[in-house]
């Protein structure tokens, strides 16, 4: 491999973890915001209580943060999934 070569395959791996870290960023929130609504005392689903995650952070955890890839906190993973909780529980009392 040569440098060049090098640069190239770093700045892939980069591009594929910025992608992965967008994915699993969505899917936590995605996934807490369901326990959220399954949870939710007012929602007749699911058992209570749900296991869910042993904390929700404020944003990217700082051990999966990259210097040049992913050097920004993002969005609040808090507010993320509370807002996709209450989504999900208006959708189920609207159809109840």
């Amino acid at each position: 491999m040569t440098p060049s070569e090098l640069l190239t395959s770093h700045a892939a791996a980069g591009a594929r973890y910025t992608s992965a870290l967008a994915e699993l960023q969505a899917a936590f929130i995605d996934l807490a915001g369901h326990d959220m609504a399954l949870d939710n005392k007012n929602v007749p689903v699911g058992p209570n209580p749900v296991r869910s995650f042993f904390g929700i952070p404020d944003s990217i955890p700082w051990p999966l943060r990259h210097g040049h890839f992913a050097p920004e906190n993002g969005l609040n993973w808090q507010d993320a999934t509370r807002t996709r909780g209450n989504e999900l529980i208006a959708a189920v009392l609207a159809a109840a």
